[in-house]
Protein backbone atom coordinates (compact mmCIF):
# COMPACT_ATOMS: atom_id res chain seq x y z
CA UNK A 1 0.00 0.00 0.00
CA UNK A 2 2.18 3.28 -0.76
CA UNK A 3 0.15 6.14 1.23
CA UNK A 4 0.67 9.91 0.33
CA UNK A 5 -0.70 12.57 2.65
CA UNK A 6 -2.86 9.75 4.06
CA UNK A 7 -3.22 10.73 7.38
CA UNK A 8 -6.94 11.54 8.19
CA UNK A 9 -7.75 8.03 6.90
CA UNK A 10 -4.52 5.70 6.54
CA UNK A 11 -4.72 4.00 10.14
CA UNK A 12 -8.38 3.33 9.44
CA UNK A 13 -7.62 2.01 5.47
CA UNK A 14 -4.91 -0.33 7.20
CA UNK A 15 -7.04 -2.00 9.95
CA UNK A 16 -9.65 -2.84 7.18
CA UNK A 17 -7.69 -3.87 5.05
CA UNK A 18 -6.35 -6.12 7.89
CA UNK A 19 -10.03 -7.22 9.03
CA UNK A 20 -10.14 -8.59 5.47
CA UNK A 21 -7.52 -10.55 5.20
CA UNK A 22 -8.11 -12.21 8.54
CA UNK A 23 -11.24 -13.18 6.48
CA UNK A 24 -9.22 -15.04 3.93
CA UNK A 25 -7.37 -18.42 4.06
CA UNK A 26 -3.57 -18.06 4.83
CA UNK A 27 -0.76 -16.35 6.35
CA UNK A 28 -0.72 -12.57 5.19
CA UNK A 29 1.17 -9.08 5.63
CA UNK A 30 0.60 -5.32 5.18
CA UNK A 31 3.35 -3.55 3.80
CA UNK A 32 2.89 0.23 3.85
CA UNK A 33 5.35 3.12 2.32
CA UNK A 34 5.00 6.13 2.72
CA UNK A 35 5.90 8.21 0.16
CA UNK A 36 7.09 11.40 1.63
CA UNK A 37 3.90 12.72 2.74
CA UNK A 38 4.05 15.99 4.32
CA UNK A 39 1.16 15.44 6.93
CA UNK A 40 0.28 13.21 9.79
CA UNK A 41 1.22 10.12 7.67
CA UNK A 42 4.01 8.63 8.40
CA UNK A 43 2.90 8.99 12.42
CA UNK A 44 -0.53 6.82 12.08
CA UNK A 45 0.95 4.17 9.97
CA UNK A 46 3.84 3.83 12.80
CA UNK A 47 0.98 3.53 14.99
CA UNK A 48 -0.83 0.90 13.14
CA UNK A 49 2.42 -1.14 13.19
CA UNK A 50 2.82 -0.12 16.51
CA UNK A 51 -1.29 -2.04 17.39
CA UNK A 52 -2.17 -3.95 14.34
CA UNK A 53 -0.17 -7.49 13.99
CA UNK A 54 1.81 -8.49 10.71
CA UNK A 55 2.10 -4.27 9.72
CA UNK A 56 5.14 -3.50 7.93
CA UNK A 57 6.33 -0.16 7.31
CA UNK A 58 9.29 2.03 4.96
CA UNK A 59 9.18 6.11 4.65
CA UNK A 60 11.40 8.28 3.11
CA UNK A 61 11.70 12.73 3.24
CA UNK A 62 10.76 12.83 -0.26
CA UNK A 63 7.71 12.28 -2.74
CA UNK A 64 9.27 10.21 -4.94
CA UNK A 65 6.26 8.70 -6.65
CA UNK A 66 3.72 5.00 -6.65
CA UNK A 67 6.20 3.22 -8.83
CA UNK A 68 8.99 3.86 -6.46
CA UNK A 69 6.95 3.29 -3.23
CA UNK A 70 5.87 -0.22 -4.68
CA UNK A 71 9.11 -1.17 -5.62
CA UNK A 72 10.20 -0.44 -1.79
CA UNK A 73 7.40 -2.60 -0.73
CA UNK A 74 7.51 -5.42 -2.86
CA UNK A 75 11.82 -5.36 -1.30
CA UNK A 76 9.70 -5.52 2.15
CA UNK A 77 7.08 -8.21 1.38
CA UNK A 78 7.41 -12.13 1.75
CA UNK A 79 4.32 -13.16 0.37
CA UNK A 80 3.99 -15.76 -2.53
CA UNK A 81 1.11 -13.75 -3.70
CA UNK A 82 1.24 -10.01 -3.45
CA UNK A 83 -1.48 -8.16 -4.11
CA UNK A 84 -0.76 -3.81 -5.11
CA UNK A 85 -3.79 -1.67 -3.20
CA UNK A 86 -4.08 1.82 -3.30
CA UNK A 87 -4.25 3.53 0.18
CA UNK A 88 -7.25 5.34 -0.03
CA UNK A 89 -9.45 2.38 -0.19
CA UNK A 90 -11.60 4.02 -2.94
CA UNK A 91 -11.36 0.38 -4.50
CA UNK A 92 -12.26 -1.58 -1.11
CA UNK A 93 -10.02 -4.86 -0.23
CA UNK A 94 -12.73 -7.18 0.64
CA UNK A 95 -12.65 -7.99 -3.95
CA UNK A 96 -9.19 -9.36 -3.16
CA UNK A 97 -11.57 -12.62 -2.79
CA UNK A 98 -12.20 -11.61 -6.68
CA UNK A 99 -8.94 -11.49 -7.73
CA UNK A 100 -8.28 -14.60 -6.37
CA UNK A 101 -11.19 -16.58 -7.84
CA UNK A 102 -10.13 -15.38 -11.38
CA UNK A 103 -6.81 -16.45 -10.81
CA UNK A 104 -8.06 -19.73 -10.06
CA UNK A 105 -10.74 -20.12 -12.61
CA UNK A 106 -7.79 -18.75 -15.27
CA UNK A 107 -4.24 -19.98 -13.72
CA UNK A 108 -3.15 -15.95 -14.84
CA UNK A 109 -0.16 -14.91 -13.29
CA UNK A 110 -1.16 -11.85 -13.03
CA UNK A 111 -5.16 -10.55 -12.06
CA UNK A 112 -6.03 -6.91 -12.35
CA UNK A 113 -8.86 -4.91 -11.19
CA UNK A 114 -10.49 -3.29 -14.25
CA UNK A 115 -13.34 -0.60 -14.64
CA UNK A 116 -13.81 -1.61 -17.91
CA UNK A 117 -14.92 -5.07 -17.07
CA UNK A 118 -18.59 -5.86 -17.98
CA UNK A 119 -19.50 -6.55 -14.32
CA UNK A 120 -17.65 -3.65 -12.72
CA UNK A 121 -19.53 -1.41 -10.61
CA UNK A 122 -18.40 2.40 -10.61
CA UNK A 123 -19.32 5.62 -8.81
CA UNK A 124 -17.00 7.36 -11.24
CA UNK A 125 -17.19 11.37 -12.79
CA UNK A 126 -17.71 11.65 -16.20
CA UNK A 127 -14.89 13.23 -16.89
CA UNK A 128 -12.56 10.50 -15.32
CA UNK A 129 -14.41 8.74 -17.53
CA UNK A 130 -13.67 10.00 -20.56
CA UNK A 131 -10.07 10.55 -19.67
CA UNK A 132 -9.77 6.61 -18.97
CA UNK A 133 -11.18 5.89 -22.22
CA UNK A 134 -8.87 8.21 -23.66
CA UNK A 135 -5.92 6.59 -22.56
CA UNK A 136 -6.87 2.76 -22.80
CA UNK A 137 -7.48 3.75 -26.65
CA UNK A 138 -4.01 4.80 -26.99
CA UNK A 139 -2.51 2.36 -24.65
CA UNK A 140 -4.15 0.05 -27.19
CA UNK A 141 -2.63 1.53 -30.32
CA UNK A 142 1.03 1.97 -28.84
CA UNK A 143 1.04 -1.67 -27.14
CA UNK A 144 -1.83 -3.48 -28.06
CA UNK A 145 -2.09 -5.10 -24.86
CA UNK A 146 -5.04 -8.36 -24.13
CA UNK A 147 -6.29 -6.00 -21.23
CA UNK A 148 -8.94 -2.80 -21.42
CA UNK A 149 -7.55 -1.15 -18.13
CA UNK A 150 -4.49 -0.80 -16.72
CA UNK A 151 -4.33 2.17 -13.68
CA UNK A 152 -7.22 0.37 -11.45
CA UNK A 153 -5.36 0.41 -8.12
CA UNK A 154 -5.46 -3.58 -7.03
CA UNK A 155 -3.72 -5.87 -8.79
CA UNK A 156 -2.91 -9.18 -7.99
CA UNK A 157 0.62 -11.00 -8.71
CA UNK A 158 2.85 -14.34 -8.48
CA UNK A 159 5.52 -13.26 -6.73
CA UNK A 160 8.26 -14.60 -9.82
CA UNK A 161 6.46 -11.88 -11.92
CA UNK A 162 7.52 -9.12 -10.37
CA UNK A 163 10.99 -10.51 -9.18
CA UNK A 164 11.27 -10.72 -13.14
CA UNK A 165 10.10 -7.44 -13.66
CA UNK A 166 11.06 -5.25 -11.21
CA UNK A 167 14.42 -4.92 -12.25
CA UNK A 168 13.57 -3.61 -15.22
CA UNK A 169 11.27 -0.98 -14.22
CA UNK A 170 12.32 3.37 -14.91
CA UNK A 171 8.74 4.76 -13.93
CA UNK A 172 8.40 6.08 -11.01
CA UNK A 173 5.09 7.94 -10.79
CA UNK A 174 1.70 7.25 -12.63
CA UNK A 175 2.49 5.16 -15.59
CA UNK A 176 3.90 2.31 -13.49
CA UNK A 177 1.19 -0.06 -13.86
CA UNK A 178 1.48 0.19 -17.39
CA UNK A 179 5.21 -0.36 -17.27
CA UNK A 180 4.70 -3.25 -15.27
CA UNK A 181 1.85 -5.19 -17.18
CA UNK A 182 3.71 -3.84 -20.65
CA UNK A 183 6.52 -5.90 -19.06
CA UNK A 184 4.69 -8.80 -17.40
CA UNK A 185 3.20 -9.47 -21.24
CA UNK A 186 6.48 -8.88 -23.03
CA UNK A 187 8.14 -11.85 -21.05
CA UNK A 188 5.18 -14.52 -21.43
CA UNK A 189 3.06 -13.71 -17.87
CA UNK A 190 -0.97 -14.09 -18.51
CA UNK A 191 -2.93 -11.37 -17.49
CA UNK A 192 -6.29 -11.62 -16.53
CA UNK A 193 -9.37 -9.01 -15.38
CA UNK A 194 -11.14 -9.16 -12.49
CA UNK A 195 -14.34 -6.36 -12.09
CA UNK A 196 -14.10 -4.56 -9.60
CA UNK A 197 -16.76 -2.24 -7.08
CA UNK A 198 -15.11 2.07 -7.40
CA UNK A 199 -15.97 4.08 -4.95
CA UNK A 200 -15.10 7.35 -5.80
CA UNK A 201 -14.47 9.62 -3.00
CA UNK A 202 -13.99 12.86 -4.92
CA UNK A 203 -10.42 13.11 -5.01
CA UNK A 204 -9.68 13.52 -8.51
CA UNK A 205 -7.79 16.88 -8.08
CA UNK A 206 -4.75 14.49 -7.42
CA UNK A 207 -4.42 13.52 -11.22
CA UNK A 208 -4.83 17.06 -11.92
CA UNK A 209 -3.24 18.32 -15.81
CA UNK A 210 0.60 17.85 -14.44
CA UNK A 211 -0.45 14.36 -13.52
CA UNK A 212 -1.80 14.10 -16.60
CA UNK A 213 0.67 15.52 -19.12
CA UNK A 214 3.56 13.20 -17.14
CA UNK A 215 1.52 10.04 -17.65
CA UNK A 216 1.43 10.41 -20.89
CA UNK A 217 5.19 11.63 -21.51
CA UNK A 218 5.77 8.21 -19.14
CA UNK A 219 3.70 6.35 -21.49
CA UNK A 220 5.75 7.25 -24.69
CA UNK A 221 8.76 6.54 -22.94
CA UNK A 222 8.07 3.42 -22.42
CA UNK A 223 6.88 2.84 -25.77
CA UNK A 224 10.03 3.82 -27.20
CA UNK A 225 11.89 1.52 -24.24
CA UNK A 226 9.95 -1.24 -25.52
CA UNK A 227 9.66 -0.95 -29.06
CA UNK A 228 12.65 1.41 -30.48
CA UNK A 229 15.71 0.54 -27.58
CA UNK A 230 14.29 -2.64 -26.79
CA UNK A 231 15.32 -1.55 -23.64
CA UNK A 232 13.37 -4.01 -21.48
CA UNK A 233 14.57 -7.34 -23.34
CA UNK A 234 18.20 -6.60 -21.82
CA UNK A 235 19.40 -9.82 -19.42
CA UNK A 236 18.74 -8.98 -15.59
CA UNK A 237 21.73 -10.89 -13.85
CA UNK A 238 21.14 -12.94 -10.86
CA UNK A 239 23.42 -13.76 -8.67
CA UNK A 240 23.24 -15.84 -5.13
CA UNK A 241 26.71 -14.20 -3.94
CA UNK A 242 26.49 -11.61 -1.50
CA UNK A 243 30.07 -10.51 -1.30
CA UNK A 244 31.39 -7.40 1.08
CA UNK A 245 31.88 -3.99 -0.88
CA UNK A 246 34.00 -1.32 0.32
CA UNK A 247 32.21 2.35 -0.55
CA UNK A 248 35.13 4.67 -0.73
CA UNK A 249 34.40 8.56 -0.24
CA UNK A 250 37.72 10.79 -0.78
CA UNK A 251 37.17 14.52 0.37
CA UNK A 252 39.08 17.48 1.98
CA UNK A 253 37.13 18.20 5.05
CA UNK A 254 33.22 16.79 5.87
CA UNK A 255 31.20 19.11 4.35
CA UNK A 256 27.11 19.05 4.41
CA UNK A 257 26.66 16.55 2.22
CA UNK A 258 28.17 13.93 3.51
CA UNK A 259 25.71 13.23 6.21
CA UNK A 260 23.26 12.87 3.36
CA UNK A 261 25.59 10.38 1.33
CA UNK A 262 26.21 8.45 4.92
CA UNK A 263 22.75 8.48 5.70
CA UNK A 264 21.37 7.29 2.52
CA UNK A 265 23.66 4.25 2.50
CA UNK A 266 22.58 2.99 5.27
CA UNK A 267 19.12 3.08 3.60
CA UNK A 268 20.66 0.18 1.24
CA UNK A 269 18.76 -3.05 0.52
CA UNK A 270 22.39 -4.23 0.70
CA UNK A 271 23.69 -4.87 3.92
CA UNK A 272 26.99 -6.38 3.31
CA UNK A 273 29.31 -3.04 2.92
CA UNK A 274 31.70 -1.14 4.79
CA UNK A 275 32.78 2.29 4.62
CA UNK A 276 36.04 4.19 4.46
CA UNK A 277 35.92 7.69 4.44
CA UNK A 278 39.21 9.60 3.13
CA UNK A 279 39.81 12.84 4.75
CA UNK A 280 43.08 15.45 4.73
CA UNK A 281 42.74 15.17 8.43
CA UNK A 282 41.87 13.37 11.45
CA UNK A 283 37.83 13.15 11.88
CA UNK A 284 35.26 10.88 13.87
CA UNK A 285 32.63 9.90 12.51
CA UNK A 286 29.57 7.19 14.28
CA UNK A 287 29.04 4.42 12.54
CA UNK A 288 29.49 0.69 12.59
CA UNK A 289 30.43 0.21 9.75
CA UNK A 290 31.98 3.17 8.89
CA UNK A 291 36.12 4.04 9.04
CA UNK A 292 38.11 6.75 9.00
CA UNK A 293 41.31 7.21 7.40
CA UNK A 294 43.14 10.22 7.26
CA UNK A 295 45.04 10.72 4.44
CA UNK A 296 47.24 13.87 4.28
CA UNK A 297 46.82 17.07 1.66
CA UNK A 298 46.83 14.36 -1.31
CA UNK A 299 44.50 14.62 -4.38
CA UNK A 300 41.48 12.04 -5.09
CA UNK A 301 43.49 9.33 -7.12
CA UNK A 302 46.04 8.87 -4.14
CA UNK A 303 42.97 8.93 -1.33
CA UNK A 304 41.55 5.97 -3.21
CA UNK A 305 44.82 4.46 -3.82
CA UNK A 306 45.37 4.36 0.02
CA UNK A 307 41.94 3.82 0.92
CA UNK A 308 41.65 0.02 -1.60
CA UNK A 309 44.41 -0.84 0.56
CA UNK A 310 42.79 -0.63 4.05
CA UNK A 311 39.79 -2.17 2.47
CA UNK A 312 38.28 -5.41 3.29
CA UNK A 313 35.63 -5.99 0.46
CA UNK A 314 35.96 -8.22 -3.06
CA UNK A 315 34.26 -4.67 -4.51
CA UNK A 316 35.43 -1.63 -4.65
CA UNK A 317 32.26 0.82 -4.74
CA UNK A 318 33.52 4.89 -5.27
CA UNK A 319 31.04 7.30 -5.07
CA UNK A 320 31.66 11.31 -4.16
CA UNK A 321 30.78 12.84 -0.75
CA UNK A 322 28.44 15.20 -2.40
CA UNK A 323 26.09 12.06 -4.27
CA UNK A 324 24.07 9.54 -2.91
CA UNK A 325 22.82 6.21 -3.45
CA UNK A 326 19.18 4.76 -4.98
CA UNK A 327 18.46 1.87 -2.33
CA UNK A 328 19.06 -0.68 -4.71
CA UNK A 329 22.48 0.26 -5.70
CA UNK A 330 24.71 -2.62 -4.63
CA UNK A 331 22.15 -4.72 -5.23
CA UNK A 332 22.16 -4.06 -8.97
CA UNK A 333 25.72 -3.32 -9.38
CA UNK A 334 26.93 -6.58 -7.71
CA UNK A 335 24.83 -8.72 -9.70
CA UNK A 336 26.83 -8.00 -12.69
CA UNK A 337 30.26 -9.23 -11.37
CA UNK A 338 28.79 -12.92 -11.24
CA UNK A 339 30.12 -12.67 -14.72
CA UNK A 340 34.10 -12.88 -14.68
CA UNK A 341 34.39 -11.11 -17.40
CA UNK A 342 33.20 -7.91 -16.00
CA UNK A 343 35.84 -5.78 -13.99
CA UNK A 344 34.01 -2.89 -13.23
CA UNK A 345 30.22 -1.09 -13.48
CA UNK A 346 29.11 2.42 -13.76
CA UNK A 347 25.84 3.75 -13.61
CA UNK A 348 23.99 6.87 -14.34
CA UNK A 349 24.48 10.02 -11.84
CA UNK A 350 21.62 11.50 -11.55
CA UNK A 351 20.52 15.11 -10.58
CA UNK A 352 18.55 15.51 -7.49
CA UNK A 353 15.09 16.53 -7.91
CA UNK A 354 15.10 18.28 -4.59
CA UNK A 355 18.37 20.70 -5.78
CA UNK A 356 17.67 24.42 -5.97
CA UNK A 357 16.67 25.89 -9.47
CA UNK A 358 20.43 26.96 -10.31
CA UNK A 359 22.07 23.44 -9.22
CA UNK A 360 18.75 21.70 -11.20
CA UNK A 361 19.60 23.70 -14.21
CA UNK A 362 23.50 22.95 -13.97
CA UNK A 363 22.38 19.08 -14.12
CA UNK A 364 20.07 19.81 -16.94
CA UNK A 365 22.49 21.46 -19.33
CA UNK A 366 24.93 18.32 -18.50
CA UNK A 367 21.93 15.84 -19.38
CA UNK A 368 20.62 17.43 -22.36
CA UNK A 369 21.81 16.22 -26.10
CA UNK A 370 23.55 19.20 -26.88
CA UNK A 371 25.91 18.82 -24.44
CA UNK A 372 25.43 14.98 -23.30
CA UNK A 373 25.97 13.88 -26.91
CA UNK A 374 26.86 10.45 -26.76
CA UNK A 375 27.84 10.46 -22.99
CA UNK A 376 24.72 11.40 -22.11
CA UNK A 377 23.85 7.85 -20.25
CA UNK A 378 26.34 8.82 -17.48
CA UNK A 379 23.38 11.46 -16.11
CA UNK A 380 20.34 9.92 -16.95
CA UNK A 381 19.34 6.05 -17.48
CA UNK A 382 19.91 4.69 -20.59
CA UNK A 383 20.40 1.07 -22.01
CA UNK A 384 22.72 -1.46 -20.98
CA UNK A 385 25.98 -1.50 -22.95
CA UNK A 386 29.69 -2.01 -22.26
CA UNK A 387 31.83 0.98 -21.97
CA UNK A 388 35.75 2.04 -21.86
CA UNK A 389 35.55 4.78 -19.62
CA UNK A 390 33.44 6.02 -16.76
CA UNK A 391 33.28 8.60 -13.77
CA UNK A 392 34.38 7.17 -10.46
CA UNK A 393 31.31 9.64 -9.11
CA UNK A 394 29.34 6.26 -9.58
CA UNK A 395 31.83 3.17 -10.57
CA UNK A 396 32.37 -0.19 -9.05
CA UNK A 397 35.36 -2.12 -9.47
CA UNK A 398 36.79 -5.69 -8.88
CA UNK A 399 39.37 -5.54 -6.36
CA UNK A 400 41.63 -7.96 -8.28
CA UNK A 401 41.01 -5.98 -11.05
CA UNK A 402 42.09 -3.12 -9.30
CA UNK A 403 45.30 -4.14 -7.73
CA UNK A 404 46.33 -6.27 -11.48
CA UNK A 405 46.69 -2.67 -12.60
CA UNK A 406 48.08 -0.71 -9.92
CA UNK A 407 45.11 1.21 -8.71
CA UNK A 408 44.44 4.54 -10.09
CA UNK A 409 48.83 5.34 -9.38
CA UNK A 410 48.56 8.54 -11.54
CA UNK A 411 48.55 12.85 -10.97
CA UNK A 412 45.90 13.21 -12.86
CA UNK A 413 42.84 14.53 -11.27
CA UNK A 414 40.22 14.90 -12.93
CA UNK A 415 40.70 12.24 -15.56
CA UNK A 416 41.85 9.62 -13.10
CA UNK A 417 38.86 7.60 -14.15
CA UNK A 418 39.76 7.56 -17.66
CA UNK A 419 43.57 5.88 -16.97
CA UNK A 420 41.69 3.66 -14.42
CA UNK A 421 39.42 2.57 -17.00
CA UNK A 422 42.19 2.34 -20.10
CA UNK A 423 44.21 0.02 -18.34
CA UNK A 424 41.46 -2.25 -16.90
CA UNK A 425 40.48 -2.18 -21.16
CA UNK A 426 43.66 -2.30 -22.51
CA UNK A 427 45.88 -4.19 -19.68
CA UNK A 428 43.86 -6.85 -18.63
CA UNK A 429 41.36 -7.44 -21.41
CA UNK A 430 38.07 -6.71 -19.07
CA UNK A 431 34.92 -4.92 -19.36
CA UNK A 432 33.29 -2.81 -18.00
CA UNK A 433 29.79 -2.25 -18.01
CA UNK A 434 27.23 0.57 -17.69
CA UNK A 435 24.23 -0.44 -15.76
CA UNK A 436 21.04 1.62 -15.88
CA UNK A 437 19.85 0.50 -12.45
CA UNK A 438 23.27 1.07 -10.95
CA UNK A 439 22.01 4.97 -10.25
CA UNK A 440 23.02 7.50 -7.57
CA UNK A 441 22.05 10.99 -7.33
CA UNK A 442 24.79 13.44 -7.85
CA UNK A 443 24.23 17.26 -6.45
CA UNK A 444 25.47 19.68 -9.11
CA UNK A 445 27.76 23.05 -9.41
CA UNK A 446 24.98 25.57 -9.74
CA UNK A 447 24.50 27.31 -13.40
CA UNK A 448 27.01 29.49 -13.87
CA UNK A 449 30.27 30.33 -12.63
CA UNK A 450 31.21 26.80 -10.45
CA UNK A 451 29.43 24.72 -13.37
CA UNK A 452 31.89 26.47 -15.88
CA UNK A 453 34.72 26.11 -13.79
CA UNK A 454 34.52 22.61 -13.26
CA UNK A 455 33.77 22.38 -16.92
CA UNK A 456 36.90 24.06 -18.01
CA UNK A 457 39.28 21.52 -15.76
CA UNK A 458 37.25 19.00 -17.21
CA UNK A 459 37.75 20.52 -20.95
CA UNK A 460 41.47 20.88 -19.86
CA UNK A 461 42.36 17.59 -19.24
CA UNK A 462 40.40 15.64 -21.82
CA UNK A 463 42.46 18.24 -24.73
CA UNK A 464 45.65 16.91 -22.90
CA UNK A 465 44.62 13.65 -22.99
CA UNK A 466 44.55 13.45 -26.56
CA UNK A 467 47.49 13.09 -26.71
CA UNK A 468 48.59 11.19 -23.58
CA UNK A 469 45.77 8.67 -23.66
CA UNK A 470 44.30 8.75 -27.73
CA UNK A 471 42.84 5.18 -26.92
CA UNK A 472 39.80 6.97 -25.86
CA UNK A 473 40.35 10.95 -25.93
CA UNK A 474 41.00 10.85 -29.68
CA UNK A 475 37.34 10.80 -30.37
CA UNK A 476 35.06 13.45 -32.44
CA UNK A 477 32.55 13.72 -30.31
CA UNK A 478 35.38 15.54 -28.08
CA UNK A 479 36.52 17.95 -30.89
CA UNK A 480 33.03 19.33 -31.48
CA UNK A 481 32.28 22.18 -29.07
CA UNK A 482 36.14 23.27 -30.14
CA UNK A 483 35.06 23.41 -33.39
CA UNK A 484 32.01 24.96 -32.99
CA UNK A 485 33.56 27.69 -30.87
CA UNK A 486 35.84 28.85 -33.68
CA UNK A 487 32.72 28.88 -36.13
CA UNK A 488 31.29 31.33 -33.60
CA UNK A 489 34.57 33.55 -33.22
CA UNK A 490 36.09 33.66 -36.70
CA UNK A 491 33.46 31.66 -38.91
CA UNK A 492 31.98 34.94 -39.88
CA UNK A 493 35.43 36.08 -41.34
CA UNK A 494 35.41 33.17 -44.42
CA UNK A 495 32.10 33.26 -45.00
CA UNK A 496 32.09 36.99 -45.71
CA UNK A 497 33.72 36.99 -48.66
CA UNK A 498 31.27 34.74 -50.10
CA UNK A 499 27.71 36.56 -51.13
CA UNK A 500 25.32 35.55 -48.91
CA UNK A 501 27.79 34.15 -46.11
CA UNK A 502 26.77 36.45 -43.76
CA UNK A 503 23.46 35.46 -43.77
CA UNK A 504 24.34 31.98 -43.62
CA UNK A 505 26.52 32.43 -40.71
CA UNK A 506 23.66 33.92 -39.03
CA UNK A 507 21.18 31.54 -39.75
CA UNK A 508 23.71 28.92 -38.61
CA UNK A 509 23.90 30.62 -35.26
CA UNK A 510 20.29 31.30 -35.20
CA UNK A 511 19.16 28.04 -35.54
CA UNK A 512 21.84 26.94 -32.75
CA UNK A 513 20.24 29.51 -30.29
CA UNK A 514 16.95 28.34 -30.89
CA UNK A 515 17.70 24.50 -30.77
CA UNK A 516 19.25 25.64 -27.26
CA UNK A 517 16.02 27.19 -25.99
CA UNK A 518 13.88 24.68 -27.83
CA UNK A 519 16.26 21.97 -25.48
CA UNK A 520 15.71 24.22 -22.28
CA UNK A 521 12.26 24.14 -23.07
CA UNK A 522 11.27 20.83 -21.81
CA UNK A 523 10.48 22.17 -18.19
CA UNK A 524 7.64 24.78 -19.95
CA UNK A 525 9.30 27.12 -17.54
CA UNK A 526 10.21 30.76 -19.05
CA UNK A 527 13.18 31.18 -16.89
CA UNK A 528 14.47 27.71 -16.92
CA UNK A 529 14.23 27.94 -20.52
CA UNK A 530 16.45 31.11 -20.74
CA UNK A 531 18.71 29.92 -18.46
CA UNK A 532 19.22 26.29 -19.43
CA UNK A 533 19.62 27.39 -23.09
CA UNK A 534 22.67 30.32 -21.46
CA UNK A 535 23.90 27.35 -20.02
CA UNK A 536 24.18 25.56 -22.99
CA UNK A 537 25.94 27.91 -25.03
CA UNK A 538 28.71 28.94 -22.40
CA UNK A 539 28.94 25.12 -21.57
CA UNK A 540 30.44 25.01 -25.07
CA UNK A 541 32.05 28.07 -25.13
CA UNK A 542 33.89 27.17 -21.70
CA UNK A 543 34.53 23.50 -22.87
CA UNK A 544 35.99 24.40 -26.39
CA UNK A 545 38.55 26.85 -25.30
CA UNK A 546 40.02 24.97 -22.82
CA UNK A 547 39.97 21.39 -24.43
CA UNK A 548 42.10 23.90 -27.07
CA UNK A 549 44.30 25.04 -24.16
CA UNK A 550 44.66 21.05 -23.09
CA UNK A 551 46.02 20.23 -26.61
CA UNK A 552 48.46 22.84 -26.39
CA UNK A 553 49.99 22.19 -22.67
CA UNK A 554 53.26 20.15 -22.26
CA UNK A 555 52.53 19.07 -19.74
CA UNK A 556 49.63 19.53 -16.59
CA UNK A 557 49.95 20.45 -12.96
CA UNK A 558 50.71 17.00 -10.87
CA UNK A 559 47.83 16.20 -8.04
CA UNK A 560 46.54 19.65 -9.19
CA UNK A 561 43.94 20.30 -5.87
Amino acid sequence: MPAYNEGKHIYQNILETKRVLEGLSGDHEIVVVDDGSRDDTLSEIKRAAREIEGVKYFSYPENRGKGWALKRAFKLSSGDTVFFLDSDLDIHPRQFRALFQVREQTHADVVIGSKRHPLSTLSYPLSRRIISSAYFFLVKLLFGLPIRDTQTGIKLFRREVLENIFPRILVKRHALDLELLVNAHNLGFRIAEAPVVVDYRGRFSRIGPASIWTIFVDTLAIFYRMKILKYYDRPINKCAETPLVSILISFREPGPLLSECLAKIGEMDYGNYEVILLPDEEMTWEGEKVSVVPTGPVGPPRKRDIGSSRAKGDILAFIDDDAYPQEDWLTNGVRRFCDDSIAAVGGPASTPPTDDFRERAGGRVLSCWMVGGVHIYRFIPKMLKEVDDYPTSNLMVRRSAFEAVGGFETPFWPGEDTVLCLKITRQLGKKIVYDPDVQVWHHRRPLFRAHLAQIGRYATHRGYFVKRFPETSRRLNYFLPSLWTLFLIVGWLPLSLFSGGLKLYAGLVLLYLLAACMTGARSLNFKATLVVAAGIVSTHIVYGLNFIKGLLLSKLPEEKR
